[in-house]
């Protein structure tokens, strides 16, 4: 699969609110009990802000996004959506194994965090190597340790 990442750019910002909205529609339904428009902005808004967003294209199509951080000693994974006509093809499982792939190459671990009834993504990330290490009431908390750790 060919995928390439860009660093997002203002221009893309009305493509990337409709992503969330498209990648976590449901989710923030089943958390929240329903569609808060107020809360979706301030956390499209906060996201934004925290910097490092990169697209996803596979083939000529933007299909995602995917938003990392390096710290001390892990690589924070801040968001990863996949718009929903592309999931199950692979992609966010792609994304992943390169972002695993470099903190193993750094001697790093990976954190992220994703929402409780995101079960789907839960499985994947254990499928991946990573463990639950904290639950909320709203999210799950994951890490995963390189093998030279």
């Amino acid at each position: 699969m060919d995928l390439r990442l860009e660093p997002a750019a203002e221009r893309d910002r009305a493509w990337l609110d409709q992503l969330r909205r498209a990648a976590y529609r449901d989710l923030f339904i089943a958390t929240w009990g329903g569609w808060d428009e107020a809360r979706h902005a301030r956390h499209f808004a906060a996201s934004w802000e925290r910097g490092h967003v990169q697209l996803v294209h596979a083939g000529g199509d933007r299909v995602g996004m995917l938003q990392v951080f390096t710290e001390p000693d892990v690589l924070r994974i801040g968001e990863i959506q996949i718009h929903p006509a592309h999931q199950g093809q692979g992609i966010g499982t792609r994304l992943l194994t390169d972002v695993l792939a470099r903190a193993e190459e750094q001697g790093r671990g990976v954190a992220l965090s994703t929402g409780l009834h995101n079960h789907g993504a839960v499985r994947l990330y254990e499928r991946l190597g990573f463990h639950v290490v904290d639950r909320t009431a709203t999210h799950v908390h994951m890490t995963w340790r390189p093998s030279r750790a």
